[in-house]
Formats: structure tokens, sequence, C-alpha cells
């Protein structure tokens, strides 16, 4: 057990001295009675973790009470000595003092000299220094549950909300070094002003990862090119072969991509990767960088590898959404689609090189995607043909393998089951604060689930999607940002008789029916195999008019059986859009669910909130019984409220399981009717974790 620090009252000491040292009176000298005992107290609220990996950080709070004079609290770290009686370094902390209830952070050492070791983060009364508290923290490493070669990928935006999408392999040596790597990295150049691709070799000099005994963890890459520098991610593991990551500050000041925020996933790669062959079904979103106009952009299809490295156009299909333009559309014949596809590097990367008929009048247009190798049916995409300012654009996604399903896929009741389904993409409606057209990422999220029966026919539909700065919700009496569709629905599909695996979706009598009515036009591409299919969703178009413009890519995973309980450990990634479309926040967390504690679920997140990294947030929430549709109601809120937390003030969330091992969730109070609206949305995944020791982890 920690005990409290205690001090000697020095100037005490040092009159009794003095005094036992002169002559003169031999009086007896009556001491005054001693002070009644103070009712002063402090704690830490809450509790810091009770383990750390090296090189993290986590932020700490305590409270004084009782402390008329409001003197706050003073910080102090103890350490353990080495094998030669030399101090060891045991951190650092951002402040040694602090008011009452002002968090700190305390960062713990890059290295240690052995496997673990415990220091103590004390916090006294600055009124009374006798008054204080010790939290014993164990720093360790484990970075040996993290060895072989990883595939990354992330997507977000920069401080001006242009899209961010990094895409890379890494090979990590178990021992918290990166040995070699490659990537590709789409940004916009505030010196060319102009959106620009660069791919690069990571260098192991600078490079490294790390693992907390929590599953937390972070990864720093270092490339050779001066407009990249240094890349910086937070992690939480999944397990040995995944994990999940978000892309955070980075860079030198002489970086234009310093304010950088984004999400997304670590996966092993399989050994040796061989060449793709066979239909990959894909989307891509982002931007048609280079062009006069700036617009959003997705894209989607079917990239057929009939025979070795081509791509005949025979079972290839594409389509593409351009802003509020929908080409071809869901009614009209799919674009052409053709290329060759190169061997794998020795790190597994491809080139893709497409050629469409995207252009105007049909005309020939070129689109390359660099495409990292997870195994024989996932590749990550990002698009590496605008190196120069003039590409197609700057887009980034995951093509799945459709295997020996491909060219299969010849009737209706080749789409059949129960499906859940998540959408990230851009609400088109004119943004308040520039008054055009809104651009920025992540202003539409959706989450939903439905069944088709193998016949056309959809059904037991329902869908959460928020549109951020859409209007259309709103009267000229009583305005409203933002519009929410909170309902259920029905439809129709079709799928594509030449085998492709593309499906088109309508989507119709939601009930409640939102303002004007809603019908988007949402496009699948099938993978078979029990493999998810990749989704591309176009602006709603009912009645010939567009209420709710947008646009947007996502994953539909099958569903297994009835929606499970949550409970257990998880990790989770989320994307959170803010201030009308002014600011993403990107980040990963641990998590717990208990549904017999209180509160029911807690956890710590790492955040990359206003472009700043913020680690180590402690939160908590509770979560409801499933509703009829089969979504958990929830609520997250920041335990140590401030205006650097994450999930602060409370947000509202609908969570959708998959199975029992993964979900989405997407938050639900962007519209609150008789409550101040918080002008937010949010989207985030999470997945079953396994503890990253046998036992004692957190």
């Amino acid at each position: 057990m920690a005990t409290k620090r205690w001090h000697l009252l020095s100037l005490a000491v040092t009159m009794t001295a003095l005094l036992a040292g002169c002559g003169g009176s031999t009086a007896n000298v009556q001491n005054p009675p001693p002070p009644p005992p103070s009712n002063l107290t402090i704690a830490f609220q809450p509790q810091p973790a009770a383990s750390i990996s090296v090189g993290f950080a986590e932020s700490v709070t305590a409270v004084v009470t009782n402390d008329p004079n409001n003197y706050g609290v003073d910080w102090g770290l103890t350490c353990p000595a080495d094998p030669d009686n030399k101090s060891l370094l045991c951190g650092t902390l951002s402040a040694l003092h602090s008011a009452s209830g002002t968090p700190i952070t305390y960062a713990a050492p890059s290295s240690i000299s052995a496997n673990n070791m415990t220091i103590e983060i004390v916090a006294y009364a600055t009124a009374d220094r006798n008054t204080n508290a010790v939290a014993p923290v164990t720093i360790g490493t484990f970075n040996n549950q993290f060895s072989g070669t990883f595939v990354l990928q992330a997507q977000g935006a920069d401080s001006s909300l242009n899209p961010y999408q990094f895409a890379g392999v890494i090979v990590l040596d178990g021992k918290g070094g990166i040995s070699s790597g490659e990537q590709t990295f789409n940004f916009f150049d505030p010196a060319s002003q102009g959106f620009v691709s660069r791919s690069d070799a990571i260098t192991p000099l600078g490079s490294s990862y790390f693992l907390g005994s929590d599953g937390r963890g972070a990864i720093t890459l270092q490339t050779n090119d001066a407009h990249i520098g240094t890349e910086n991610f937070s992690l939480v593991f999944i397990s040995n072969s995944q994990a999940l990551i978000a892309a955070l500050p980075t860079g030198t000041a002489n970086n234009p991509v310093l304010s950088i925020s984004g999400a997304g996933t670590m996966d092993i790669q399989a050994s040796s990767p061989a060449a793709p062959v066979g239909g990959y079904a894909f989307v891509a979103s982002g931007m048609n960088a280079g062009k006069a106009t700036l617009s959003p952009l997705a894209i989607g299809g079917v990239f057929n590898i009939d025979s070795p490295k081509t791509i005949s156009g025979t079972g290839s299909v594409a389509d593409e959404i351009l802003g509020k333009k929908v080409n071809p559309g869901t009614s009209g014949t799919p674009s052409t689609l053709s290329g060759t596809v190169t061997a794998p590097d020795q790190l597994g990367a491809v080139q893709v090189n497409l050629t469409t008929s995207f252009g105007a009048n049909g005309k020939s247009t070129p689109v390359q995607f660099t495409g990292y190798i997870v195994d024989e049916t996932h590749i990550k995409l990002i698009e590496s043909d605008d190196a120069s300012g003039a590409g197609f654009g700057l887009t980034a996604g995951l093509a799945i393998g459709q295997g020996s399903a491909t060219g299969s896929f010849t009737s209706d009741a080749s789409f059949s089951g129960t499906y859940v389904f998540d959408m990230l993409g851009t609400d088109l409606s004119i943004n308040p604060n520039t008054s055009v057209a809104n651009t920025a990422p992540a202003t539409l999220t959706s989450v939903g689930v439905m069944t088709a029966d193998g016949g056309g026919n959809l059904s037991n539909g329902f869908t959460d999607t928020f549109l951020e700065l859409n209007t259309t919700q709103g009267t000229v009496n009583q305005p409203q940002s933002g519009a929410q569709i909170s309902a259920a629905f029905a439809g129709t599909y079709s799928v594509d008789s030449s085998g492709t695996g593309r499906v088109v979706l309508t989507l119709d009598n939601f009930n409640p029916n939102p303002v004007h009515g809603y019908q988007p036009e949402f496009l699948f591409y099938l993978t078979g195999n029990g493999n998810p299919a990749l989704l591309l969703q176009a602006a709603d178009s009912d009645t010939g008019e567009t209420h709710y413009p947008s646009l947007g890519t996502g994953v539909a995973y099958p569903q297994s059986g009835a929606p499970p309980a949550l409970s257990g450990d998880y990790a989770l990634s989320f994307t959170q859009q803010s201030s009308s479309g002014s600011i993403e926040n990107d980040g990963t967390a641990q998590m717990n669910v208990n549904a017999t504690a209180t509160p029911p679920l807690s956890g710590v997140a790492d955040v990359d909130l206003n472009f700043g990294a913020v680690p180590g947030q402690p939160f908590v929430g509770t979560f409801s019984a499933p509703a009829p549709e089969g979504f958990v109601p929830g609520t997250l809120v920041a335990t140590s409220p401030t205006t650097s937390a994450v999930f602060n003030p409370q947000i509202a969330v609908d969570y959708y399981a998959i199975d029992e091992s993964h979900g989405f969730f997407v938050e639900t109070d962007l519209v609150t009717v008789g409550a101040a609206q918080n002008g937010q949305v949010s989207l985030g995944y999470y997945s079953a974790r396994s503890p990253v020791c046998a036992s004692g982890c957190p």
C-alpha cells in the first residue's frame, strides 16, 4: 500500500536548537498547544491508471477539499533506484503546480532498463504538504505482442478541412523498432496551393512503436520527405494481427502538414503476398483535386483481373459521384473500366492503373491507385496519380476480393440476408461558415440495418443518419442547423445480371418520413464468400429535388444472428466533426463494458482534439436495453470534463452490433428537441479486444 509523504518541520527544529544553545533564564517555558486537526484532504479524481506504457502519457487530476484559500496542488514524482543505486528517469509532469481539479499530464519515460518499473505520482495539498495522495504507476512494454509486417491506412482532414489520406506498410521487429516500410501520403500543400500525393520509404532511424498493458500504444514514422517528416499515430490493440489507429498532429515548423487528423486500421500482412487475381469490389472517397472547382468525390465499382496483371474490362464496372452530380447514377449504365496491375514489390505494394469513362461525354479518364496488399482478399487503396497536382483526384478506400464468387452474381438471389452498414461522407448543403456548398469530409454520418429477401425486396430497415449542415428540417420561425433521419424503411433492389455484383438499391417508405421526403440512392458491390459488401451513396433526389444532398462510402457486413449484448473489453476508433463543419477530431480508445458495474462502461481515449494531441482521456458511459430495431442506445461522457476533453459535453450514441465481436456506433444528438443542439456528428467502430498479457492487464 502506498504511504503518504511526510516532511520535517525544519523551522521548528532549528528554533529548538537555538534555544537549547542559549544561556539566561531558567524559567520553564510553556509551549503552546498544538493546532487543532485540519480537515484538509486531497484525492485523485479519477485515480490514475495503474499501468502505462513507456513513452505514453495520461491526464491526472487531484482535488483538494476544505482549502479556503484555494492554494491548489503541488506535484511530484518518486522513482526506484537501479542496481547501481542511481536514480532512474521516471517521467515528466507538464506542471509542478495546478489549481484543484485542473488536470496535468504525466508522460512516462521513453525507455526503461527492465521490462517494467513502478514509479509514484504524488499530489500534495499546497496549503499543507503533509496532506498528499500517492498513486503507484507501473511502466511496462508489451512490444513483443506486435511483430511482423503490417498494413496501415488512415483518412481524415487537415486544419483547413482538406482531405488527409495515408496508407503504407511497416515491418515491426517485436522490440519497439521498425526495420523498414513504405507509404503514400495525400494532402493539401500550402506551398503549391494544390493537392499532392507523396510516396516515400519509411526509415528505421527515428521510427518506433510501443504497446501499453491496457492495449493503448503509439507509432512514430520517420520519412526522408521534407514535406512529411515525422508522423505520429495512436493505436489500440485488438489482437496480435490487428489494431485501430488515429493520426495525430506531426511534423516540424517547416512542415506544411503539421495539423492533420484521421482514423484508420492496422492489419498484419499475409506472408509473401501474391499478385491479386479475380474480381475486386472497391470504393474510395476524397476530392477531385487538381480541378478548377474542387468538389467532394466518391467512386466505386468492380475491377476484374481476368488475366495476369490485366483488367480487360470484362466483368468490370465503375460509378462516380462528383459533388451533386451522379455519373451515371443508379438509374443509368455504369461506366466502363479497364487497366493493369503491377506485380507486388518486396513489401506487398501494387500499382492499380485504371481507365474509365468518367470524363465529359464518356472521355477516357486515367486513375491510379497504390494498393497495399493485406491478404488475398483485402487491399488498402490510396490514389497516387496526383504527384504534380494534375491527377484525377485524391481518394482512398478499400478493395475486397470476390475470389471464387467472381462473375457469379447474376440474379436478385445473389443478395440476401440481414446487413449492418455504416456510411461516412460529406453533407453537400450550404455551409453557414462559407455560404457555399460544403466540402468538409465527415459531415455525413450514418449507420443502419436492413434485410434483403433474395427476391428484390428490402425489409426491417432502420437508419440513424445525420447531416451536420443541412437546414431542410427547420422553418423560418424555427431555423434548425442539422438534419436527423432516425426512421424505419423498406425498399427494393436489383442485382446486375452481368454478374459483377453491382446492386442498385432504392430505399423508401421511411417512417417517420422526413420533411420533404427522403430517398437516397445506394449502390452495393457484392463480394460473396461471407465477406462484407462495399457501399456507395449518392445524393437524395426524391421527387426530382435534392433536399438532403450528400455522398459517401461505407461497408455492409452480414449480421450474425440476434444482436448480442455489449460485454467485455473493446477497442474503438471514431471520427467526429464539430462546430458546424469547422473541426475534425479523431481518436482511438480502449473500453470495458460490465452491466453490473457502476458506471457500466468506462475507458481511456487518445485523441487528436482540435488538431492537438490529447492523450489519456478517461470517459464513462451508460447503455440501455436493445431497441426493437436491434440497436443499443447509450451515452459517452468525459470523467474530467474540460474544453480539451473528448466526449464533452456528453453525447448520445446508438450501437449496432454486427456480431458478438464488433459493430458500429453513431452519435444521435445532433438535433435534440427542447435542448441546445451541439452541432456535432460522430461515427465509430468497435471490436472485442484480446488482453495484451495473460493476467493482470486492465
